[in-house]
């Protein structure tokens, strides 16, 4: 038992250690799946070698990684079937013992104020000597839950949806994120301005729809023997994906026997693809603190995507981030208005909300913060 001892204590000075103790050594290649994401490769390669990294694993140096791509181009394609002698042939002289295989998506867009949109997806794929595959990916961006990445440059918004991809298809692995990546989003808010620029162009949408248009049945409106809510503002995304629905509620409660009303308005946002409500904004909740008129929305459209919504009363305006769930601004009234319109204009990279009816005119600047 004493040489036993004194032989381990030998080999761990020495560094000598038996052939079952020896760290997994593994490959990384990344493939883009589009053009975007063809010029963000090395991003996501870096992030899945620090991730690998981090959990113990040692990982093929980039110019061997690119060498053993180049060499085995059935790699690319991830419905390819690969077996125990292909991985011997194509992959003995690197000795390694396994292949990480990133597949990545990039989508990117220009938002609101000059600022950049990214969304990103990683399919990993893992295959061993053995021709076993092991695969995950990540949840689709850009939807309820998952907001897309936001930046002052391209550059900045692509880079933090890949790595945020990368981090959720390798924690489905098992492997452990050492420092997540979250979400880069740019906050905004409404700013009062005297008046726009003469170059400002608007940004024209969908048209308005029926009240009773086939939409407004996926949209949870209240209605029983003391409540009632009906829809005044009906409109669909540029994309037909999603649907803003703005409603007048009048809530009856009676005291010895005598009817008392109170209004409000709410602002309900459906997914027309799933077919049921994602959010739901209170527009108006009458305060005679600050509500200075009706409650009643006249006039409701998203903004660029479906992703920003804006709506107005007749005492206020408020825009928020759908994705979020989250109310960025809200302007109160010093005069209200009847049926006020709602207008979406754009000028030199800046995004801004007109409130009008008639001759009079309100315009609030869409700023980052």
């Amino acid at each position: 038992m004493k040489l036993l001892i004194r032989a381990v204590i030998l080999a761990l000075c020495f560094g000598v250690l038996p052939a079952s103790a020896e760290q997994e050594k593994v490959a990384i290649v990344v493939y883009g799946q589009n053009a975007a994401a063809k010029l963000y490769l090395r991003v996501a390669q870096t992030r899945m070698e620090q991730l690998l990294s981090d959990n113990g694993v040692i990982v093929l140096d980039q110019k061997k990684a690119e060498e053993l791509k180049k060499s085995w181009a059935r790699l690319g394609d991830p419905g390819a079937l690969i077996t125990a002698e292909d991985f011997v042939e194509n992959a003995g002289r690197f000795q390694i013992s396994g292949i990480y295989r990133v597949y990545l998506g990039v989508g990117k867009t220009s938002g609101l104020s000059s600022i950049f949109t990214a969304t990103a997806v990683a399919d990993i794929r893992f295959i061993g000597e053995d021709a076993k595959i092991k695969s995950s990916a990540s949840a689709p961006m850009g939807t309820k839950g998952m907001p897309p990445s936001d930046g002052l440059t391209e550059s900045a918004a692509v880079n933090n949806a890949i790595q945020r991809a990368v981090d959720i298809a390798a924690e489905k692995f098992g492997l452990q994120v050492m420092d997540v990546t979250n979400p880069r989003l740019v906050k905004f808010s409404l700013k009062n301005v005297a008046e726009l620029a003469a170059d400002a162009v608007e940004v024209v949408p969908p048209p308005l729809l029926a009240a009773d248009d086939e939409i407004v049945k996926y949209a949870k409106l209240q209605s029983d023997d003391s409540i009632s809510e009906e829809p005044t503002c009906v409109r669909a995304s540029t994309d037909g994906r999603m649907g803003a629905i703005g409603t007048y509620i009048m809530n009856t409660t009676f005291a010895f026997g005598r009817p008392t009303r109170t209004y409000a308005s709410r602002l309900h946002i459906v997914d027309l693809d799933a077919g049921n409500e994602v959010e739901h904004f209170d527009v108006s909740i009458k305060d005679q603190r600050y509500q200075k008129g009706g409650s009643k929305i006249t006039d409701c459209r998203f903004l660029q995507t479906w992703r920003y919504v804006a709506a107005v009363s007749q005492s206020h305006l408020i825009f928020a981030d759908t994705e979020r769930g989250v109310e960025l601004g809200r302007v109160y009234f010093e005069d209200s208005f009847d049926k006020p319109l709602l207008t979406h204009l754009r000028s030199g990279g800046n995004d801004y909300l007109q409130v009008s009816e008639g001759s009079r005119h309100l315009y609030y600047q869409i700023a980052r913060e």
